[in-house]
């Protein structure tokens, strides 16, 4: 699995969630270069009392958890999700796990979101590929992360 430095997280025109320590707060970005007519970004940021997560974006993020703390027990500390892009059935979820980090690719079938790859760093649109995201989803995923990645540090 070909993966990228941490720092070019990249994700696409979809669904973001940013999801701080606590409670998360939804803020729809304007339409343009972070959401196309058929995807909506959306910045979280951490607001006390306040939760706004979407079902579809929690059942992603729980499902990532899930996956990379599958099969271990009494862990230190949980991964968390930074950010999560979602379009047409496909998601990528960014994590941090201590020091480490990375990009799980999910896909939504019969109503349940299945990581279909993992891995330490930023996933490009060839590693989408090969887990079985559409060309055309893949890109729009990519873009879509990229340009969240670069308003969240900005």
């Amino acid at each position: 699995m070909k993966l990228k430095n941490l720092a070019l997280l990249a994700l696409t025109t979809c669904t973001l969630i940013v999801i701080g320590t606590g409670i998360a707060k939804a803020i729809f970005l304007p339409e343009g270069a972070f959401s196309s007519p058929t995807t909506t970004a959306i910045l979280a940021q951490s607001v006390p009392g306040e939760r706004t997560i979407s079902p579809e974006v929690e059942a992603i993020n729980q499902a990532t958890i899930e996956y990379l703390i599958e099969g271990r027990e009494n862990l230190p500390e949980s991964p968390s999700i930074s950010r999560t892009v979602v379009n047409e059935g496909y998601a990528i979820a960014t994590w941090t796990w201590g020091e480490a980090g990375g990009q799980s690719v999910l896909s939504l079938t019969t109503e349940t979101w299945t990581v279909i790859a993992s891995g330490g760093g930023a996933v490009d649109v060839s590693v989408l590929e090969e887990a079985g995201v559409p060309t055309e989803i893949a890109q729009q995923l990519i873009e879509s992360d990229q340009a969240a990645w670069e308003e969240m540090t900005s």
